[in-house]
């Protein structure tokens, strides 16, 4: 199955193309701030950007690949991305992430596409655990999840490396029931 075109009252959830490279780049993959609590550092050209799109390309060919580009549906422009990052099948979790360009913070977008991932997944997948992890400093990622319906697990102390260096973790699950 992998990742199938999702629509919900503003965004369009789609796969992702090389032709989105540019609106990637200028969007949030350059950026500093948008990347900020990310574990890949920002692209500094272009072309990188286009390198990785066309590996997610040939990825989305395995049908186990979710990876979806967030687009405005009025505007057509690519604000964001959300994916499975993680996908444990002996025990039925899979891990959420996502990145979302920094002129659409606070309008309620990231969490309006995790709602819209979350129900594909249970739908369409037999994952019984999905679950996400941010920087302790990351308090908006903490918020867009609860909206969701995760549950707060703890923090893992020293647990995760970004561009901020070795940093406290927060982890948040949902269940299938």
């Amino acid at each position: 199955m992998g990742t199938e075109q999702l629509v919900t009252d503003r965004l369009i959830l789609r796969k992702l193309t090389v032709d989105d490279s540019r609106q990637m780049f200028n969007n949030w993959a350059s950026d500093p701030a948008a990347t900020k609590y990310l574990p890949w550092k920002p692209y500094q050209k272009l072309e990188d950007v286009s390198a990785y799109l066309k590996t997610i390309e040939h990825e989305y060919q395995t049908n186990d690949t979710f990876c979806w580009g967030i687009e405005l549906k009025e505007t057509r422009q690519l604000i964001g991305s959300i994916s499975v990052v993680d996908d444990y099948k002996e025990i039925q979790t899979m891990a959420i992430g996502y990145v979302i360009g920094q002129n659409w913070w606070h309008q309620g977008y990231t969490s309006e596409a995790l709602s819209a991932i979350i129900d594909f997944l249970f739908e369409t997948t037999s994952v019984n655990r999905l679950e996400a992890f941010h920087d302790a400093e990351n308090k908006n990622s903490g918020l867009v999840l609860t909206k969701c319906g995760f549950v707060f697990e703890g923090v893992l102390r020293q647990r995760g490396k970004n561009n901020r260096g070795v940093v406290d973790q927060c982890i948040y699950s949902l269940l299938r029931q």
